[in-house]
């Protein structure tokens, strides 16, 4: 029926988790979203003494699921290329990410920058992701 290539579903998760350590660096959105967030660097490290690890873990298979969702949806679109990996990457994060950040900016009146930081880097991580699904034959 529908072949999908575990592989470049993992390197695209890999690659989406890359992009997010990055975004949420101090380097670039990092200390905003805490900010925006009400985190405090107490905060953060009473959590890396928790076990921070599960919640990278529990967060990268929910990543896997979405890229394998991605995948589905480029091999049923009979998608070829990278460019065509890109669209349909963008496409779902329109269709389903953007529309679901509305949401959260109306109802749960989370400030605009921190929904906008959110949704950019899921941007970032489905058109990328999507480009290497794409891509691999």
């Amino acid at each position: 029926m529908y072949n999908i290539n575990f592989w470049p579903v993992l390197v695209a998760s890999v690659a989406s988790f890359a992009i997010m350590a990055l975004w949420y660096s101090p380097i670039l959105f990092g200390k905003e979203w805490m900010a925006l967030t009400k985190m405090s660097e107490k905060d953060l490290v009473e959590m890396k003494a928790r076990g921070m690890w599960k919640l990278y873990i529990t967060h990268f298979i929910a990543t896997l699921v979405s890229f394998c969702v991605l995948a589905f949806v480029i091999v049923v679109t009979n998608s070829q290329t990278a460019t065509d990996g890109a669209t349909i990457g963008f496409l779902v994060w329109v269709g389903f990410i953007a529309t679901m950040a509305v949401s959260d900016f109306i109802w749960r009146r989370s400030p605009l920058k921190l929904v906008t930081i959110d949704t950019i880097n899921v941007l970032f991580g489905f058109v990328i992701g999507g480009a290497i699904i794409g891509a691999w034959k």
